[in-house]
């Protein structure tokens, strides 16, 4: 998830250094190295504290796991209902059609989604 936007981010101020060496009369190669180097580390540091920023919003994925105290990396996947950060009660639909409340325990990694520790699931019984 997050590696498109540091991708994004990457491709711009790329273009933002690559266009000022172009258009500037006293540029050189070394300015345009060092601006390209500010851009990276620029892009590294919206990434790493944008989700802490944003948090989840309506309409994300979500990794629904069934407690913190068992080690599951990858659990069920579903859509945030609502919207909330690290530790605020969310609901949650998972792709079979039942809906959860559950914590926003972190906002993993790089690719995969935040994930959320189930508090109370509601069963359909037939």
């Amino acid at each position: 998830m997050r590696l498109m936007l540091f991708f994004k981010l990457m491709i711009v101020s790329l273009c933002v250094s690559l266009l000022s060496f172009a258009l500037l009369p006293d540029a050189s190669i070394m300015g345009a190295l060092k601006m390209m180097a500010l851009g990276t580390v620029i892009s590294i540091g919206i990434v790493s504290f944008y989700p802490e920023v944003r948090g989840i919003k309506a309409g994300d994925s979500v990794s629904v796991v069934a407690g913190s105290g068992i080690p599951s990396i990858i659990g069920r996947m579903g859509t945030a209902v609502d919207g909330g950060k690290r530790n605020d009660r969310i609901k949650i639909s998972l792709s079979d059609g039942a809906e959860v409340i559950g914590v926003v325990e972190s906002y993993v990694g790089l690719i995969s989604p935040p994930r959320i520790r189930i508090l109370y699931e509601e069963r359909m019984v037939d």
